[in-house]
């Protein structure tokens, strides 16, 4: 039973979209957290949310030295499982709407270049001593921000486009994205006004990533040749194996 699940998730993976992708990539990395937690618990190893922060992205460079993996697992955390579940709806609603005027490859570019965006707005901020307090947090995940760029990107795109709210009817795409955005920073704890701050770089990726476009310079299409060059690889790979 339990292999046969397995089974249709590998299989639900592989032939998805970008999008669909994403969406288990990010529900994996929470329950793997989860699991992490309850396990650290059991055996008292660090404090509280210890294991949220080995995944997050810390803006010390030598913690990052440290955690070499977090800029990646960074770019599928979320604050807790309130801040999860709403990051999932919103990627699921919004990366549907932006597969409607972009490409799978952009989705996934736009993506990833708008959480490395923030983790570099993050570290700049940090840097400002008035940031650097003790009792405030110094990692932060990633997986809203991405969203965010996704949705800044759509917002300029089609800004007069219209989506059915049930209850409310039909909104346009500009304030649902001001909506949106308005109610993750709610959502996020305030340990670190620094995390809110940081979010300019994921409105900075989404706005010229749609503004270069247009003049027909794909800022996503280096992420794009280098996961081409990875699925090179995992294929001459399985073709030795055989």
């Amino acid at each position: 039973m339990v292999m046969a699940l397995i089974d249709d998730l590998k299989n639900r993976y592989r032939n998805g979209d970008v999008l669909t992708r994403l969406l288990f990539i990010n529900i994996g990395v929470f329950v793997l957290l989860l699991l992490l937690d309850i396990t650290f618990t059991l055996i008292t190893v660090g404090r509280t949310g210890f294991a949220a922060e080995l995944f997050q992205y810390p803006w010390n460079p030598a913690i990052l030295l440290l955690r070499p993996w977090t800029p990646i697992t960074a770019l599928f955390t979320s604050y807790g499982l309130w801040n999860f579940l709403f990051n999932m709806l919103t990627l699921y609603w919004i990366g549907s709407l932006f597969q409607k005027f972009f490409t799978n490859t952009h989705l996934r570019g736009l993506y990833i270049i708008g959480g490395l965006t923030t983790m570099a707005c993050y570290t700049g901020i940090m840097l400002i001593p008035a940031f650097r307090f003790k009792d405030w947090s110094q990692t932060m995940p990633m997986t809203a921000a991405c969203i965010l760029s996704i949705a800044v990107a759509l917002a300029f795109r089609a800004p007069e486009h219209k989506e059915t709210i049930p209850l409310i009817g039909e909104v346009k795409i500009k304030y649902i994205v001001i909506i949106l955005a308005i109610i993750d920073i709610a959502l996020l704890p305030k340990t670190n006004p620094a995390t809110d701050l940081a979010y300019i770089g994921a409105a900075a990726a989404g706005f010229m990533f749609n503004r270069l476009l247009r003049k027909g310079v794909d800022i996503t299409k280096p992420v794009t040749v280098f996961f081409v060059w990875i699925d090179n690889l995992i294929n001459r790979w399985k073709k030795r194996r055989k």
